[in-house]
């Protein structure tokens, strides 16, 4: 069992419930060693096995290093969590820093790419096969609120990769995107972990931190909602009902804007149509 971001928050709480569920061994990684080593320590006094690694999923180099480490220490994973993830401090996007832009999408995007490409090559390959847990967000499914749109558009990013790499992989590999709302994390203090090519560390708000402690979900909770989704072999993996309203939201807009094009044209340019008689034209000239 592998987690990405395991230092604290969902991906300390995932690497917690995966021992408590019977993982032979638990993998932390994260880019704050020593949290990630207070992970690893609260496991084994548990009485479980788990271990601590560096790795910024943003480097791609770093994730395969850590996926080569894992399948050489303890062969295919069963479960690997793509959960490292940061959130830029809140603006609108018009006041939004290109920094900050690259920095979300550097992490939230193209980490989860670097991850599930890693292991899922391994998992793949391997006849055993494995599961990818894919850490999205309420934000994946629609708009919660504004001021946070970089971090939603990686999101929706997410949930869009994770759609098209589950018709992608063989059968014996599972896919899942977990879909929380507000939990207790210190995704708000994110920026004092940003590298320097990505502006460098700075303080997150400490109001916002105290609103997440007092008013999330538990991460403990979100954790057991996440494995007993994959347990059930669900693809979408909510663990907040009242984020339902944003996915409805968007279904009924989207719902809408066809029912208004169907008053233009209804044609089939449905890419499996299409392609099918268009390779029939070509076996028939005539």
């Amino acid at each position: 069992m592998v987690v990405t971001g395991g230092a604290s928050g969902i991906g300390a709480a995932l690497a917690v419930e995966a021992a408590a569920r019977g993982a032979s061994t638990v993998v932390v990684s994260d880019v704050d060693m020593a949290a990630a080593a207070e992970t690893v320590e609260s496991i084994v006094a548990s009485g479980a096995q788990a271990e601590a690694h560096t790795c910024d999923v943003s480097k791609a180099d770093e994730v395969e290093a850590l996926a080569a480490a894992v399948a050489r220490d303890h062969g295919t994973p069963a479960v690997v969590c793509a959960n490292a993830g940061v959130m830029p401090p809140g603006s609108t996007l018009l006041e939004a820093a290109t920094a900050d832009a690259a920095w979300v999408v550097s992490v939230n995007m193209l980490g989860v790419f670097h991850t599930v490409g890693s292991f899922g090559r391994l998992m793949a390959a391997d006849a055993s096969g494995g599961w990818l847990l894919v850490t999205g967000s309420e934000h994946s499914v629609g708009v919660p609120h504004p001021n946070a749109g970089l971090y939603t558009a990686t999101k929706h990013a997410v949930l869009g990769m994770s759609d098209v790499l589950r018709a992608e992989l063989p059968d014996h590999v599972g896919v899942s995107v977990l879909c929380p709302g507000l939990t207790v994390s210190r995704l708000w203090d994110a920026a004092s972990q940003r590298p320097d090519r990505f502006g460098g560390s700075a303080s997150g708000d400490p109001g916002a931190g105290d609103f997440m402690e007092q008013m999330g979900m538990d991460a403990d909770t979100v954790a057991r909602r996440a494995f007993d989704g994959v347990a059930a072999g669900h693809f979408l993996i909510p663990t907040h009902y009242h984020a339902r309203t944003y996915a409805e939201r968007r279904a009924a807009e989207m719902a809408e804007a066809y029912d208004r094009l169907a008053e233009l044209d209804t044609t089939d340019y449905d890419l499996g149509t299409v392609l099918t008689n268009y390779l029939e034209q070509l076996s028939n000239p005539s």
